[in-house]
Protein backbone atom coordinates (compact mmCIF):
# COMPACT_ATOMS: atom_id res chain seq x y z
CA UNK A 1 0.00 0.00 0.00
CA UNK A 2 1.34 3.41 -0.79
CA UNK A 3 1.39 5.92 2.29
CA UNK A 4 0.54 9.62 1.49
CA UNK A 5 3.44 11.78 0.74
CA UNK A 6 4.20 14.03 3.60
CA UNK A 7 2.86 17.19 1.35
CA UNK A 8 -0.68 15.46 1.00
CA UNK A 9 -0.65 14.94 5.02
CA UNK A 10 0.99 18.25 6.39
CA UNK A 11 -1.20 21.07 7.04
CA UNK A 12 -0.16 24.35 6.14
CA UNK A 13 0.45 26.92 9.31
CA UNK A 14 -2.34 29.12 10.00
CA UNK A 15 -1.14 32.89 10.44
CA UNK A 16 -3.08 35.64 12.28
CA UNK A 17 -2.55 38.23 15.04
CA UNK A 18 -1.98 36.78 18.34
CA UNK A 19 -3.67 38.03 21.72
CA UNK A 20 0.01 39.49 22.40
CA UNK A 21 -0.45 41.42 18.67
CA UNK A 22 -3.88 42.60 19.29
CA UNK A 23 -3.23 44.51 22.36
CA UNK A 24 0.35 45.80 21.09
CA UNK A 25 -2.36 47.41 18.27
CA UNK A 26 -5.13 48.56 20.65
CA UNK A 27 -2.33 50.48 23.05
CA UNK A 28 -1.09 52.14 19.87
CA UNK A 29 -4.15 52.92 18.86
CA UNK A 30 -5.37 54.38 22.38
CA UNK A 31 -1.71 56.38 22.35
CA UNK A 32 -2.79 57.90 18.34
CA UNK A 33 -6.27 59.09 19.75
CA UNK A 34 -5.26 60.46 22.99
CA UNK A 35 -2.47 62.42 21.09
CA UNK A 36 -4.69 63.37 18.49
CA UNK A 37 -7.78 64.62 21.03
CA UNK A 38 -5.85 68.23 21.86
CA UNK A 39 -5.63 68.69 18.16
CA UNK A 40 -9.23 68.00 17.63
CA UNK A 41 -10.17 69.83 20.62
CA UNK A 42 -8.84 73.11 18.85
CA UNK A 43 -9.52 72.79 15.46
CA UNK A 44 -13.28 72.44 17.20
CA UNK A 45 -12.91 76.22 19.43
CA UNK A 46 -10.92 77.69 16.09
CA UNK A 47 -14.36 76.56 14.47
CA UNK A 48 -16.55 78.23 17.13
CA UNK A 49 -14.53 81.11 17.13
CA UNK A 50 -14.61 81.59 13.38
CA UNK A 51 -18.55 81.26 13.30
CA UNK A 52 -18.41 83.92 16.43
CA UNK A 53 -16.56 86.48 14.55
CA UNK A 54 -18.69 85.84 11.35
CA UNK A 55 -21.97 85.85 13.26
CA UNK A 56 -20.60 89.08 14.93
CA UNK A 57 -19.82 90.72 11.50
CA UNK A 58 -22.84 89.85 9.76
CA UNK A 59 -25.24 91.54 12.78
CA UNK A 60 -22.78 94.53 12.32
CA UNK A 61 -23.09 94.86 8.91
CA UNK A 62 -26.89 94.88 9.83
CA UNK A 63 -26.51 97.80 12.02
CA UNK A 64 -24.55 99.56 10.02
CA UNK A 65 -27.18 98.72 6.93
CA UNK A 66 -30.14 100.51 9.27
CA UNK A 67 -28.48 103.41 10.10
CA UNK A 68 -27.85 103.86 5.96
CA UNK A 69 -31.55 103.33 5.90
CA UNK A 70 -32.35 105.32 8.16
CA UNK A 71 -30.87 109.25 8.38
CA UNK A 72 -27.62 107.85 10.05
CA UNK A 73 -29.89 106.97 13.20
CA UNK A 74 -28.61 104.10 15.15
CA UNK A 75 -30.78 101.30 15.85
CA UNK A 76 -32.67 101.63 19.11
CA UNK A 77 -31.54 99.59 22.02
CA UNK A 78 -33.50 98.84 25.65
CA UNK A 79 -32.93 97.05 28.91
CA UNK A 80 -35.78 95.67 31.03
CA UNK A 81 -38.07 99.17 30.87
CA UNK A 82 -39.22 98.44 27.09
CA UNK A 83 -39.06 94.69 27.71
CA UNK A 84 -42.38 92.71 25.80
CA UNK A 85 -43.81 89.42 26.73
CA UNK A 86 -45.66 89.59 23.43
CA UNK A 87 -43.27 89.43 20.30
CA UNK A 88 -46.35 90.93 18.63
CA UNK A 89 -47.28 93.88 20.75
CA UNK A 90 -47.86 96.71 18.79
CA UNK A 91 -45.73 99.08 20.94
CA UNK A 92 -42.51 97.22 19.65
CA UNK A 93 -43.34 96.87 16.19
CA UNK A 94 -41.42 99.20 13.93
CA UNK A 95 -42.19 102.73 14.69
CA UNK A 96 -43.16 101.94 18.12
CA UNK A 97 -42.23 103.12 21.72
CA UNK A 98 -40.54 99.93 22.27
CA UNK A 99 -39.24 99.23 19.60
CA UNK A 100 -35.58 97.82 19.30
CA UNK A 101 -33.35 95.94 18.33
CA UNK A 102 -34.25 92.33 19.55
CA UNK A 103 -37.56 91.88 21.31
CA UNK A 104 -37.55 89.91 24.98
CA UNK A 105 -35.11 87.98 27.29
CA UNK A 106 -32.83 85.39 25.82
CA UNK A 107 -32.95 83.93 29.48
CA UNK A 108 -36.63 83.16 30.45
CA UNK A 109 -39.63 81.95 28.61
CA UNK A 110 -41.17 82.16 26.34
CA UNK A 111 -38.92 84.72 24.27
CA UNK A 112 -35.34 82.40 25.23
CA UNK A 113 -36.60 80.01 22.46
CA UNK A 114 -39.29 81.54 20.24
CA UNK A 115 -37.90 83.05 16.96
CA UNK A 116 -40.33 85.70 16.72
CA UNK A 117 -38.54 88.03 19.50
CA UNK A 118 -35.55 88.00 17.31
CA UNK A 119 -37.48 87.90 13.83
CA UNK A 120 -39.67 91.36 15.25
CA UNK A 121 -36.53 93.11 16.10
CA UNK A 122 -35.13 96.03 13.69
CA UNK A 123 -32.48 94.13 12.42
CA UNK A 124 -33.90 90.64 11.39
CA UNK A 125 -34.96 92.05 7.91
CA UNK A 126 -31.47 92.62 7.38
CA UNK A 127 -29.73 89.67 8.18
CA UNK A 128 -33.16 87.06 7.80
CA UNK A 129 -31.17 84.18 9.65
CA UNK A 130 -31.25 83.22 13.75
CA UNK A 131 -27.91 81.98 13.16
CA UNK A 132 -26.11 85.45 14.14
CA UNK A 133 -27.73 86.15 17.29
CA UNK A 134 -26.17 82.79 18.50
CA UNK A 135 -22.35 81.87 19.73
CA UNK A 136 -21.99 78.64 18.51
CA UNK A 137 -19.94 78.00 21.71
CA UNK A 138 -22.72 78.59 23.98
CA UNK A 139 -23.81 75.57 26.24
CA UNK A 140 -26.73 76.79 27.85
CA UNK A 141 -30.26 75.14 27.85
CA UNK A 142 -33.74 76.69 27.93
CA UNK A 143 -35.73 75.22 31.34
CA UNK A 144 -37.48 73.23 28.54
CA UNK A 145 -34.44 71.69 27.14
CA UNK A 146 -34.36 73.72 24.02
CA UNK A 147 -31.53 75.67 23.00
CA UNK A 148 -31.16 79.26 23.47
CA UNK A 149 -31.94 81.67 20.51
CA UNK A 150 -29.26 83.97 21.67
CA UNK A 151 -26.02 84.55 23.38
CA UNK A 152 -25.39 88.44 22.31
CA UNK A 153 -26.09 91.90 23.70
CA UNK A 154 -25.65 94.89 22.24
CA UNK A 155 -24.00 98.23 23.68
CA UNK A 156 -26.30 100.50 26.12
CA UNK A 157 -24.56 103.37 25.08
CA UNK A 158 -26.16 102.87 21.47
CA UNK A 159 -29.20 104.84 20.95
CA UNK A 160 -31.00 103.87 24.31
CA UNK A 161 -34.72 104.39 24.86
CA UNK A 162 -34.47 104.82 27.98
CA UNK A 163 -31.01 104.61 30.00
CA UNK A 164 -32.85 103.77 32.99
CA UNK A 165 -30.54 105.88 35.29
CA UNK A 166 -27.38 103.56 34.50
CA UNK A 167 -25.54 105.84 31.85
CA UNK A 168 -23.66 108.73 33.40
CA UNK A 169 -24.41 111.87 31.58
CA UNK A 170 -20.82 113.03 31.81
CA UNK A 171 -20.61 110.33 28.78
CA UNK A 172 -21.85 110.53 25.26
CA UNK A 173 -24.90 108.58 24.12
CA UNK A 174 -24.53 107.52 20.33
CA UNK A 175 -27.75 108.72 18.67
CA UNK A 176 -26.24 108.60 15.06
CA UNK A 177 -23.27 107.08 13.78
CA UNK A 178 -21.43 110.67 13.43
CA UNK A 179 -21.74 111.06 17.08
CA UNK A 180 -18.63 107.67 16.94
CA UNK A 181 -15.99 109.49 17.45
CA UNK A 182 -13.42 106.65 17.20
CA UNK A 183 -15.82 103.81 15.05
CA UNK A 184 -12.51 101.36 15.04
CA UNK A 185 -12.66 101.66 18.90
CA UNK A 186 -16.14 101.53 19.96
CA UNK A 187 -17.71 98.56 20.49
CA UNK A 188 -21.24 97.52 19.33
CA UNK A 189 -22.18 93.81 20.15
CA UNK A 190 -20.68 91.13 22.65
CA UNK A 191 -20.90 87.73 23.46
CA UNK A 192 -22.52 87.76 26.94
CA UNK A 193 -22.00 85.57 30.03
CA UNK A 194 -25.20 82.77 29.91
CA UNK A 195 -26.04 83.45 33.50
CA UNK A 196 -25.74 87.25 32.92
CA UNK A 197 -27.78 87.91 29.74
CA UNK A 198 -31.35 88.93 30.03
CA UNK A 199 -32.25 91.84 27.21
CA UNK A 200 -30.41 92.93 24.82
CA UNK A 201 -28.93 95.51 26.52
CA UNK A 202 -25.24 95.30 27.63
CA UNK A 203 -24.58 98.11 30.79
CA UNK A 204 -21.07 99.25 31.12
CA UNK A 205 -20.95 101.56 33.93
CA UNK A 206 -18.67 104.11 32.97
CA UNK A 207 -16.18 105.98 35.03
CA UNK A 208 -13.66 108.56 34.47
CA UNK A 209 -10.94 107.68 34.71
CA UNK A 210 -12.10 104.15 33.66
CA UNK A 211 -9.96 102.62 36.23
CA UNK A 212 -12.33 103.91 39.11
CA UNK A 213 -14.88 101.73 37.66
CA UNK A 214 -15.04 98.82 39.91
CA UNK A 215 -18.60 96.98 38.85
CA UNK A 216 -19.57 94.67 36.26
CA UNK A 217 -23.31 95.82 35.88
CA UNK A 218 -23.14 92.79 33.19
CA UNK A 219 -20.71 90.34 32.42
CA UNK A 220 -18.88 89.03 28.77
CA UNK A 221 -18.59 85.66 27.64
CA UNK A 222 -15.79 83.24 27.73
CA UNK A 223 -16.34 80.95 25.54
CA UNK A 224 -13.22 80.89 23.86
CA UNK A 225 -10.66 79.93 25.85
CA UNK A 226 -11.40 82.93 28.25
CA UNK A 227 -12.31 85.10 25.54
CA UNK A 228 -15.46 87.08 24.27
CA UNK A 229 -16.13 88.22 20.74
CA UNK A 230 -17.05 91.40 20.24
CA UNK A 231 -17.63 93.67 16.97
CA UNK A 232 -17.08 96.92 16.51
CA UNK A 233 -18.83 100.43 14.81
CA UNK A 234 -16.17 100.19 11.98
CA UNK A 235 -17.21 96.01 10.79
CA UNK A 236 -14.99 94.07 12.25
CA UNK A 237 -15.05 91.74 15.31
CA UNK A 238 -12.53 90.64 17.45
CA UNK A 239 -11.63 87.77 20.58
CA UNK A 240 -10.79 89.45 23.52
CA UNK A 241 -9.30 87.48 26.35
CA UNK A 242 -10.06 88.37 29.90
CA UNK A 243 -7.94 88.04 33.27
CA UNK A 244 -10.35 89.38 35.54
CA UNK A 245 -11.57 86.37 37.99
CA UNK A 246 -14.74 87.95 38.01
CA UNK A 247 -15.49 87.06 34.80
CA UNK A 248 -13.18 84.26 34.52
CA UNK A 249 -15.23 82.15 37.66
CA UNK A 250 -18.46 82.75 37.43
CA UNK A 251 -20.32 79.57 38.55
CA UNK A 252 -23.52 79.01 37.64
CA UNK A 253 -26.45 80.87 39.22
CA UNK A 254 -24.42 83.44 41.17
CA UNK A 255 -25.55 86.89 41.86
CA UNK A 256 -23.32 88.69 38.50
CA UNK A 257 -22.86 91.92 40.05
CA UNK A 258 -18.84 91.61 40.24
CA UNK A 259 -16.35 93.94 41.89
CA UNK A 260 -13.89 93.82 39.21
CA UNK A 261 -10.69 91.71 40.41
CA UNK A 262 -8.47 93.36 37.67
CA UNK A 263 -9.50 96.40 36.59
CA UNK A 264 -7.68 96.72 33.65
CA UNK A 265 -10.30 94.62 32.14
CA UNK A 266 -13.06 97.34 32.43
CA UNK A 267 -11.16 99.88 32.05
CA UNK A 268 -10.54 98.76 28.35
CA UNK A 269 -13.73 97.72 28.30
CA UNK A 270 -15.20 101.48 29.19
CA UNK A 271 -12.77 102.72 26.69
CA UNK A 272 -14.22 101.48 24.16
CA UNK A 273 -17.98 101.64 25.28
CA UNK A 274 -18.49 105.45 25.30
CA UNK A 275 -16.76 108.73 25.44
CA UNK A 276 -16.53 111.55 27.66
CA UNK A 277 -18.49 114.44 26.81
Amino acid sequence: MNRPSDSATTRPQESGFTRTDLVVVIVLLAALALALLPALASDRVSSQSFQCLNNLRQLTTAWLMYSGDNSDKIVQTGGSAVLVTDPDDPTAQPGGLKANWVLGRADSAPSDTDPRFIQNGLLYPYVNSLTPYKCPADPKLASNGQPRLRSISMNAWMNPINNEGLLDPNFVVFRKQTDIRKPSDTWVLVDENPNSINDGWFVVLAKNPPENSLVWRDVPATYHHDAAGLSFADGRAELRRWTDRSVLSQPPNSPLRKDATYPNDLAWLIERTTDPR
